[in-house]
C-alpha cells in the first residue's frame, strides 16, 4: 500500500467557502504536473494573482484552525530534520509553526508582496520560482508544500535521501491548488528512481500527506 491512512483525530468539517475545484488555479496546478505547461507567462500570472491578494491575505487566514493540519502532519507523520523549507509560504502562516519546531527554516514564495507582508520576521524569506529552487541538490530535510503547485523534479533533486515532503491542503479537495495524496505519491515516484509512499489523514477542513522515498535497506544503512 503506497499510502497508509490514519484515523481522524481532529473531526472533519466542511469549508463554508466556495469550492476551488473549478478555479483557474486548479487548472494551472493540474496542467503543470500532467502537461508540463509551466512557463514564464504562467509564472507571471500566478505571481500577479498572489501579489494582488497579499495585503489582506492574513486577515481571515491567520487563525489557529488553519494550522491544525500542519501540526497533525508533522506530529503523526513523525517528521524530523534540521533544514526545512516552506514552499509557497505566502505570508508565513505555516512558517510561524515551523520556526517553533525546527532550527533552520526558510520561507519561499514566488510573490514579493506576500513576502513583504509576512507575519514571520525571524527566518530567511526567499522570493523564487518553485520550478527552479535556489538550493543545492540533496540539501533539504523537509519540504512543506501547503496549497502549493507541485514541482516533483525540483523536490526530488533538493531533498535528502531520507527527507520528507509534507503536502497540506487547507480545505481538502476544495482547495484551489489541490492534488490528492495518491496523485502526489504517484507523481513523486514517476520523477524518482525510487517509489514513494506516505501516511495521510484529514484534519478539520484540511487534509495532509507525509511522503518519503522507499529506500532499499542498503541505502538506509549507507
Amino acid at each position: 500500500m503506497k499510502i497508509t491512512y490514519l484515523p481522524t483525530i481532529h473531526p472533519r468539517s466542511k469549508s463554508v467557502r466556495d469550492t476551488g475545484s473549478n478555479s483557474r488555479m486548479r487548472d494551472i496546478t493540474r496542467d503543470v504536473v500532467y502537461k508540463n505547461e509551466w512557463n514564464s507567462n504562467l509564472a507571471e500570472e500566478v505571481k500577479k494573482l498572489f501579489d494582488e491578494k497579499a495585503a489582506d491575505w492574513s486577515t481571515t487566514r491567520n487563525i489557529p484552525a488553519r494550522g491544525v493540519p500542519v501540526l497533525d502532519a508533522f506530529e503523526r507523520g513523525e517528521v524530523h530534520g534540521k533544514r526545512v523549507v516552506d514552499l509557497g509560504a505566502g505570508t508565513g502562516l505555516a512558517t510561524q509553526i515551523l520556526v517553533k519546531k525546527f532550527e533552520n527554516v526558510i520561507a519561499l514564495d514566488i510573490s514579493k508582496e506576500m513576502i513583504k507582508n509576512s507575519v514571520v520576521l525571524e527566518t530567511p524569506q526567499v522570493c523564487a520560482d518553485g520550478s527552479r529552487l535556489p538550493f543545492a541538490s540533496n540539501s533539504i530535510d523537509v519540504f512543506l508544500a501547503m496549497n502549493m503547485i507541485l514541482f516533483p523534479k525540483e523536490i526530488e533533486r533538493c531533498l535528502k535521501a531520507e527527507g520528507f515532503l509534507v503536502w497540506v491542503s487547507s480545505r481538502g479537495s476544495d482547495t484551489p491548488i489541490y492534488l490528492s495524496p495518491e496523485e502526489v505519491v504517484d507523481l513523486m515516484s514517476t520523477n524518482s528512481e525510487f517509489s514513494w509512499s506516505g501516511v495521510s489523514a484529514y484534519a478539520l477542513e484540511g487534509s495532509w500527506l507525509v511522503a518519503r522515498r522507499q529506500l532499499p535497506a542498503s541505502a538506509n544503512c549507507a
